[in-house]
C-alpha cells in the first residue's frame, strides 16, 4: 500500500500543476487579451479594435459609462484598458458627440497646442493627439433638428459646428489609433442622423507635425521676419525658446511657441482655411470690425480676411499663464495689455498674409 501511494504523488501534483497554470493562463487572457471581450461598445458607436488601437497597449476594454439612446444620434461613452501582472497603468478615452463655437480648435483655452496635433487630410475635418482629438461632422449634420440636438437639451447655435470628441482621460492615446477611432465613431453617429459623406468611410489620413525646435526670435515660428514685440518679451519670465509647427496639411497651419522662464507661458498662432471653421467663425466671433477696404473682419486676436483663393481664419491664443505675466509686466493696465496683445497678433498678420494670398490690413 506504502509503495502505491508513493506512485500517485507526483500524478497528482501534477495535475494541480496543471490546474494551477490553466488558471493563471486564464486569468492572463481575461486581464491581458480581449478574449471573448465585447466586438463594440456603446451601441456600436465605438469598436473593439478601434479601442484597441488608439489605446495601443495590452490589456482587457471594457465600457465604463454609456449614454447612448438608439433613437438619437447623440453619445457619450467612456471605455477603459485594463492590464494586470504585465504591468502598466489603466487607460481610458470617453467620445462624445458637442456642439462647439466658432474655430474652437484654435480660440480656446480647451484646445490647448494645435502644433502639436496630426490633422486630417481628404475631405474630412479633424485633428489627434496623444490626449484627444476631434472630427468635425459633416455641414449637413449640423441643422439635423433633433438628430443632433439630443431630445431638445441642446440647442444648436448659428456659429457653430457638430462634432464627434475624444478625450484621454488616463494614459496616451496613438494618434493614428484614435483617428480611425474617431472616425468610426463620427460615421456611426453621420448614419445614424442620416447625414453621412463617402469621407468618412476612408481610412483616416495624417499630416503629423515637426519635431521641437529653437526659436529664432527674428522668424518665429519659421516665419521670415515675425517677432514678437518688445513688450511681449518678458524678461525672465516669459522669452522666446522653443516652438512646434505643423505645416504639412494644405487648409491648416499652425505653431506653438513655449517660453523660457518661470511663467511656463505659451502662445499659439494657427491660420487655417479649413471652410468649416471660416464660416462659423464669422458668425462667432464678438467685438468684431469690418477692415476698410471689405478686406475682411477682425479683432484684436482672430481675423477673417478675403485671400486670393478664399476667405482664411488667422488666430493667436496666449495661454493663462502667459496672459498673468502680461498683466503682470503692464502693472494690470487692462488697456496696455491689450495693445500687446494686438501689436503681437499685428505682427503675426504682416509676417504671414502674404504667404497666405492675403491682403495686408491694420487691425482696428
Amino acid at each position: 500500500m506504502t509503495a502505491q501511494t508513493r506512485k500517485k504523488k507526483p500524478v497528482l501534483v501534477a495535475a494541480v500543476a496543471l490546474v494551477v497554470v490553466a488558471a493563471l493562463g486564464s486569468s492572463y487572457c481575461w486581464w491581458n487579451t480581449n478574449l471573448f471581450g465585447a466586438d463594440s461598445f456603446c451601441g456600436g458607436r465605438m469598436g473593439s479594435g478601434e479601442v484597441q488601437a488608439a489605446l495601443d497597449s495590452t490589456g482587457r476594454v471594457s465600457q465604463v459609462y454609456a449614454q447612448v439612446d438608439p433613437q438619437w444620434a447623440e453619445f457619450e461613452c467612456t471605455v477603459e484598458r485594463t492590464s494586470r501582472f504585465v504591468g502598466g497603468d489603466d487607460q481610458q478615452v470617453t467620445v462624445e458627440t458637442d456642439i462647439e463655437k466658432g474655430a474652437f480648435p484654435f480660440t480656446t483655452h480647451v484646445w490647448k497646442n494645435p502644433a502639436a496635433r496630426s490633422y486630417f487630410r481628404g475631405g474630412v475635418t479633424g485633428a489627434v493627439s496623444q490626449d484627444g482629438g476631434y472630427v468635425v461632422l459633416p455641414k449637413s449634420c449640423w441643422d439635423k433638428g433633433g438628430a443632433l440636438q439630443g431630445k431638445g437639451i441642446v440647442r444648436f447655435e448659428d456659429g457653430a459646428v457638430a462634432t464627434v470628441e475624444a478625450e484621454v482621460k488616463k494614459g496616451a492615446a496613438d494618434p493614428a489609433g484614435l483617428a480611425r477611432l474617431l472616425t468610426r465613431s463620427a460615421r456611426q453617429v453621420a448614419e445614424k442622423a442620416g447625414c453621412s459623406t463617402p469621407a468618412l468611410s476612408a481610412a483616416p489620413d495624417l499630416v503629423a507635425p515637426s519635431a521641437s525646435r529653437t526659436t529664432d526670435v527674428q522668424n518665429v515660428c519659421g516665419v521670415q521676419g515675425f517677432a514678437l514685440p518688445k513688450e511681449a518679451v518678458v524678461v525672465s519670465r516669459a522669452e522666446p525658446d522653443r516652438e512646434q509647427v505643423n505645416n504639412g496639411s494644405a487648409d491648416t497651419w499652425a505653431c506653438d511657441l513655449h517660453l523660457a522662464g518661470s511663467a511656463k507661458a505659451a502662445v499659439s498662432f494657427a491660420a487655417t482655411s479649413d471652410k468649416n471653421f471660416v464660416e462659423v467663425a464669422k458668425k462667432d466671433m464678438y467685438d468684431l470690425e469690418n477692415l476698410p477696404g471689405d478686406k475682411g473682419v477682425a479683432r484684436i486676436d482672430e481675423a477673417v480676411l478675403h485671400c486670393g483663393s478664399g476667405d482664411v481664419h488667422f488666430a493667436a491664443k496666449w495661454n493663462t499663464a502667459y496672459e498673468e505675466a502680461l498683466h503682470d509686466s503692464t502693472n494690470h493696465d487692462g488697456l496696455a495689455y491689450m495693445r500687446v496683445e494686438k501689436a503681437t497678433f499685428q505682427n503675426f498678420l504682416d509676417a504671414t498674409a502674404a504667404a497666405h494670398s492675403c491682403p495686408r490690413v491694420t487691425l482696428p
